[in-house]
């Protein structure tokens, strides 16, 4: 599972925790479970960071809403696992209704759920056949979709913009993130699903700056936390890596084809925290 949020730099998350932070629920998944401190957004703004973290690349899109759903017809992420016969569930908060491709939930654009930080909805191969872009339903039927019989065995979750830290609809942006990560993560946790060799990964789609990594990664610091049994107790891991070294570790998982930039070892690995 991924837990995308938003704009948020590891300083001001993560590198926070010892100073009363903003974070705290996050901060004690850290805490528990292991914090990679050297990982690195690729660039700026949002949706180019979406589209690498699925496809190895940026599809030559280079600002938010350069392109709208369905553009691509290149490989993801996505149409790997459904080659492959692997069930997966994308889904995306306050989305109005399954692979819905408008570029907000708002007419005017300003809706909480938003195209630019829905990756999988802008490639053609997601949007033929069973549709497998949905909107979150909430903790409780999400988390009985993972215990049932049809379990999906990948599940990327976009919150809205109120609840990935990216916009200010209530206390503070981190302050919401946090407590939606709180409200909805802890039956994940202990669902047959996580227990039976899960991971779950919370991370942001870019950084506060331009510092980065690896030859190409220039968008910022940012958070990587990964929950699982090989990363229970580990706290803080000096791996260096990028959002291709994300994609890269979770394509090892399921055994797929490296796509772009994960095919490069240079972008970093977490399989050692998997499983």
């Amino acid at each position: 599972m991924v837990i995308m949020d938003e704009n948020e730099s590891y300083a001001n998350t993560l590198g926070s925790c010892g100073s009363g932070p903003a974070d705290p629920y996050l901060c004690s998944l850290a805490s528990q479970y292991a914090s990679v401190t050297d990982w690195y957004a690729l660039e700026h703004p949002s949706q180019p960071n979406y589209t690498d973290i699925v496809s190895g690349s940026d599809q030559g899109c280079h600002e938010d809403n350069c392109v709208g759903a369905g553009a691509y017809s290149a490989e993801d992420l996505g149409a790997e696992l459904s080659q492959a016969g692997i069930p997966w569930t994308a889904y995306m908060e306050s989305m109005p209704s399954p692979c819905f491709t408008g570029i907000s939930s708002g007419d005017d654009g300003s809706g909480e759920y938003v195209l630019r930080h829905d990756p999988f909805v802008l490639f053609q191969n997601n949007l033929s056949g069973s549709c497998h872009i949905l909107p979150y339903p909430g903790e409780a039927s999400m988390v009985s979709a993972l215990d049932g019989t049809a379990a999906p065995d990948f599940v990327w979750i976009t919150p809205n913009l109120c609840d990935d830290m990216h916009d200010n609809c209530g206390p503070g942006n981190v302050q919401q993130g946090d407590a939606w990560l709180e409200a909805n993560l802890p039956t994940v946790v202990s669902s047959s699903w996580f227990q039976n060799n899960g991971t779950v990964i919370i991370t942001m789609d870019e950084g506060a700056d331009d510092s980065g990594c690896c030859g190409d990664a220039a968008g910022g610091r940012i958070p990587m936390v990964v929950i699982s049994a090989k990363a229970k107790g580990r706290g803080d891991i000096s791996l260096t890596g990028d959002p291709f070294g994300t994609l890269r570790t979770i394509e090892e998982a399921f055994g797929l084809p490296l796509l772009g930039g994960a095919a490069d070892g240079a972008n970093g690995d977490l399989s050692q925290l998997f499983g």
